[in-house]
């Protein structure tokens, strides 16, 4: 029995089983079918059309020797970046199979930004017939591309020159321009709930745009969210009521209202800095102070969740002794989009603006 038909049974069989002309059946039996059906070929569709995803995506990894490999692992898992385990080799040679291999069993659709593979000093590539790869997949009846990328270290590279490069391909062109530009972002299927990264043992946080009052009892209830800091400014937050929503869905709500995402409002606005100075400094201790029987699951978000989100989330990390690279890789890691279209500006901004200045 096909795939199909197994729907079309089960369909059928939420109707009583004695034989009955269609019109016979009540109007509350025909809308159960037709919603088993439809239902159903909705899924159906996005699994024709979705490619397999790996719960073991990230970055390949091939080293010269098994102390090499644990090293740059370690490394790797310190800041952030996830990795591919079925997919790291100990050998002296890089092979065409080995990333034939990655590329069938590493990829998640959601997140083609990790698509990447590392070689790490003294391990030959000259087999490759290439160090990018295009590909792409369809889903949802949609086209989207995507590139592979392997890195080569080159024996004069630190570790820490290594994750620099992997941040700059992973955050694209677009974090480098000197103009917020949406549409030059590649298209990518987006994840439908927060993405929440542990920055401590009972911290978590998650980069996301505007909640809807409907979502809100489903992030406390089914994702356990603890805090929402909301970034709008009081005109927005008057109109959407957001911050009463979010304490009425029993959720504690932070309020740090930023004007806008302008560059001015990071670089030179001196009501900013007397905000921040203000009230982020009893944020930072709450992420900092989190606790076993006290934890901090915490949703950052402002209108559409790009500018003031990944320039106040990254902000935050600083303050919580996070590098520069460790901070941009953790913003990916929560949403891809936020750390990209934030924007190298924004982020020297706070860096010469902002971050000396809160106490």
């Amino acid at each position: 029995m096909t795939t199909y038909e197994k729907l079309f049974f089960k369909a059928f069989n939420c109707l009583p089983n004695e034989s009955k002309a269609l019109e016979e059946y009540s109007k509350d039996e025909l809308i159960q079918l037709i919603n088993i059906l439809r239902k159903g070929i909705e899924t159906l569709s996005t699994i024709d059309n979705k490619p397999d995803e790996s719960d073991d995506y990230g970055l390949g990894i091939v080293a010269s020797t098994e102390e090499e490999l644990q090293s740059f692992q370690e490394f790797c898992s310190k800041n952030y970046l996830p990795i591919s385990k079925n997919n790291c080799h100990v050998s002296s040679v890089c092979n065409q199979d080995m990333i034939d291999r990655y590329l069938s069993t590493a990829i998640h659709y959601q997140r083609t930004d990790y698509a990447m593979f590392i070689i790490l000093k003294d391990v030959q590539h000259a087999q490759l017939s290439s160090l990018t790869l295009n590909r792409q997949f369809s889903s949802n009846n949609r086209i989207y591309k995507y590139q592979l990328k392997i890195l080569v270290q080159d024996i004069n590279e630190s570790y820490e020159d290594v994750l620099r490069n992997i941040r700059c391909q992973i955050l694209g062109e677009i974090f480098f321009i000197d103009r917020d530009d949406h549409e030059s972002i590649p298209s990518l299927p987006a994840p439908k709930e927060p993405q929440f990264v542990s920055i401590s043992a009972h911290t978590q946080i998650a980069c996301w745009p505007l909640p809807g009052r409907r979502d809100l009892g489903r992030f406390r209830k089914d994702l356990g969210v603890t805090h929402i800091l909301s970034l709008i400014n009081e005109k927005e937050n008057k109109n959407t009521k957001v911050c009463g929503h979010v304490q009425s869905a029993g959720i504690q709500s932070l309020h740090l209202p930023i004007e806008g995402a302008d560059l001015a409002v990071f670089a030179s606005s001196q009501e900013t800095v007397d905000l921040l100075i203000e009230r982020v400094p009893s944020i930072r201790e709450l992420l900092l102070n989190s606790t076993e029987s006290a934890p901090v699951k915490m949703i950052i978000h402002c209108a559409a969740g790009l500018h003031r989100t990944g320039a106040i989330t990254y902000l935050l990390l600083r303050l919580c002794q996070f590098s520069i690279d460790q901070a941009l890789l953790i913003i990916n890691r929560t949403r891809s989009i936020t750390a990209r279209q934030v924007g190298q500006k924004r982020i020297d901004a706070v860096e010469c603006n902002l971050l000396s200045k809160i106490p």
